[in-house]
């Protein structure tokens, strides 16, 4: 279940590494993974082990360690205090500000334990069946980028959580085998069209144990509730909140003694809206606050109390894709985005008055930040295609304090992995495209390649970066004489909202269009063989590869779809309707974009796989392809995965996957 993790720190002044916890340190056997931790670890997509999150009190030197369902708490000495022993999982836990106090997720009720007498307190009680308090729910989770259901004010002497009822929502059976034996789950699942949640939001006061829940006008209607932060010292919560269609944005201003909230700004698009990106500012009533509201994620300065824009301190052709702490002893606001070209990161700042942006990160590729929250301090991990990925830590003016190349391993080094080269594609509406192309090692003059196209395709994700990975399966495929391509096809994410909105109400249409644009800049290189063209893909990517075998059938001659989503009426709300709409509105839509109705179209080789027990992409979009290819009496092969998830996990399952498409492309090419 992936690579085992330990924490290790750098330091700056000797410019030495050393290793400060290892799961052994806390402990000697590791416990089995609770059904909760586990399907948290899909939401997550987590595939690592051991020491796998912590995090620092703001005020005091104590680091949270949660590991094998229990929490362990590490002082500036070294020693390890283990905070709780419980049969039951503590989930996203969470310490103080002060370093005194731990919240925590257990039996779907809060609790609470003092650090110093670890005496434990019960937030929270008698939540029913179907109830929890303090975690988000299967939307939060997989669709908004909301992991947590609570938020610890900055005085500790408050919680804001969501309290989940999914009483009324749809139980799906999820069933697998693993080693040998039948595992049946029933789990809540927010079927396009059917019910969602219910969701509220409380102010729980830790010293009396009482919540205060928030009202405010239209707090009743369908909507979807995410991005709290605490603001003013404790004083004032803010959130936002989407409709149920996903084309209302509000942000709101909570007083949280009295529960009391109203929306401080209002965003509405035709297509869909997202979430944005908002942050208090500490010294005066004012916040940033970034959204695609003008066609690109941008950055505003509002006030904290009308929420009027003040400055607009962005603009272009470009988006923000994180909004990092600012600095406010300087008077800048600080962010990552796609300003020198959306396959580049950088790290910009812009003063808070407003005037010019200017990029911080030098390298060109792709840069991870993490920056000092009240100073200009940063640690940049980076790299670019054929530069492996180095940590820098960085100091004022830009300078050097240390620097961490990323250890390569020996074998991997000795396998002579080749970069893909970053090439631009037309698509039909006039958009360039981005595409990622590896050839085989050596071209024979005269001879022709098949083509291997690794699709993704969905909305929301991006695929080709200069930057750096080890593409093993593509070295693989290249090495035994394949053409490889990868491209962002309209729809994909960080280009704006109109390269995104063409999708909108037509899944699967443009970006396939798109895909074929892709093939016709192929079929223009000389040792490029487009009578023999195999794709595969997983999750969106398995939906593309049914898109591209079934609607170009002359196009697209062999294929694996790894999990794929064949009916958007069997996926989740959260997602669907945000790109094809409500249901009883678009039923004609949802129709028309089931892929099942053109099993009749299949003329090359299809290989379906499927994890038997996935509880994200349900089996049954797998099994509705079946039967309707069973129907039009074409033959397919299909590999199921008893035991696993969504992702294949464990390390038998991974490898007999990713040498079955090698095999199964080559094979057929």
């Amino acid at each position: 279940d992936g690579p085992e993790q330990a924490l290790f720190a750098f330091d700056t002044a000797s410019r030495e590494t050393r290793q400060l916890v290892a799961s052994g340190d806390l402990l000697k056997e590791s416990k089995p993974l609770s059904r909760e931790e586990e399907l948290r670890r899909e939401r997550q997509r987590m595939f690592s082990r051991g020491i796998t999150a912590y995090s620092w009190a703001k005020r005091a030197e104590a680091m949270l360690i949660p590991f094998g369902g229990d929490i362990f708490l590490r002082d500036p000495a070294g020693a390890i205090a283990r905070l709780t022993s419980t049969p039951e999982p503590e989930l996203d836990p969470k310490v103080c500000d002060g370093g005194e106090r731990v919240v925590f997720v257990r039996g779907r009720e809060l609790f609470m334990i003092d650090v110093a007498s670890r005496r434990e307190t019960a937030l929270t009680r008698g939540a029913p069946e179907g109830v929890s308090r303090g975690l988000t729910d299967f939307n939060g989770q997989e669709e908004f980028d909301e992991p947590s259901g609570f938020w610890i004010s900055p005085g500790c002497d408050r919680v804001a959580y969501l309290e989940v009822d999914e009483r009324d929502v749809e139980r799906v059976p999820v069933f697998g085998v693993r080693e040998g034996k039948e595992d049946l789950q029933m789990v809540r699942y927010p079927r396009v069209g059917g019910k969602n949640p219910r969701v509220r939001a409380g102010v729980l006061d830790l010293a009396t144990k009482k919540t205060t829940w928030l009202a405010w006008k239209g707090g009743q209607e369908e909507r979807y509730l995410g991005r709290f932060a605490w603001a003013d010292g404790g004083k004032a919560l803010w959130f936002q909140t989407l409709s149920r269609d996903q084309k209302r944005l509000a942000l709101l201003r909570a007083n949280p003694r009295s529960g009391e909230a109203a929306e401080v700004v209002v965003e509405t698009s035709p297509s869909w809206a997202d979430f944005g990106e908002m942050r208090p500012l500490e010294r005066s009533p004012r916040f940033l606050w970034v959204t695609a509201a003008g066609g690109h994620r941008h950055l505003a300065l509002r006030d904290a109390d009308s929420g009027a824009e003040l400055a607009k301190l962005t603009a272009g052709d470009w988006d923000i894709t994180a909004l990092a702490a600012p600095d406010e002893e300087r008077g800048e606001a600080r962010f990552v985005a796609t300003k020198d070209g959306p396959t580049e990161r950088h790290l910009y700042s812009v003063p808070l008055a407003g005037g010019e942006v200017k990029r911080i990160t030098a390298e060109p590729g792709v840069h991870f930040v993490t920056v000092e929250p009240k100073g200009p301090g940063y640690v940049d991990v980076h790299s670019a295609l054929g530069r492996p990925w180095k940590a820098v830590v960085r100091g004022d003016g830009n300078a050097e304090l240390g620097a961490m190349p990323a250890p390569i391993d020996p074998e991997l080094a000795e396998l002579g992995l080749r970069a893909p080269e970053i090439v631009q594609v037309r698509a039909e509406s006039g958009d360039t495209l981005y595409g990622a192309l590896l050839a085989p090692r050596a071209i024979e003059p005269g001879r022709r390649y098949p083509v291997v196209v690794s699709v993704y395709g969905g909305p929301g994700v991006q695929t080709v970066f200069n930057s750096w990975s080890p593409l093993l399966l593509w070295n693989h495929l290249a090495d035994r004489g394949v053409v490889v391509f990868q491209l962002d096809n309209r729809g994909s994410a960080n280009r704006g909202r109109a390269f995104e909105a063409p999708i909108h109400g037509r899944l699967g249409e443009v970006e396939l269009a798109d895909q074929i644009a892709g093939l016709e800049l192929l079929k223009t290189l000389p040792y490029v063989d487009a009578g023999r063209v195999g794709i595969y893909g997983h999750s969106y990517g398995g939906r593309m590869t049914l898109e591209a075998l079934l609607k170009a059938p002359d196009r697209f001659h062999v294929g694996v779809a790894g999990s794929p989503a064949t009916d958007d009426r069997l996926y989740d709300t959260g997602y669907t309707e945000r790109y094809m709409g409500l249901l009883d509105q678009a039923a004609a839509r949802y129709e028309a974009a089931d892929l099942s109705k053109h099993a009749g179209n299949l003329r090359g080789k299809l290989l379906l796989m499927h994890g038997l027990m996935d509880e994200n992409v349900h089996f049954a979009h797998t099994a509705k392809m079946i039967e309707a290819l069973m129907a039009a009496d074409k033959r397919f092969d299909m590999v199921v995965f008893p035991g696993e998830r969504h992702g294949y996990r464990s390390p038998v399952a991974s490898h007999f996957a990713n040498r079955t498409i090698v095999e199964y492309l080559t094979e057929h090419l």
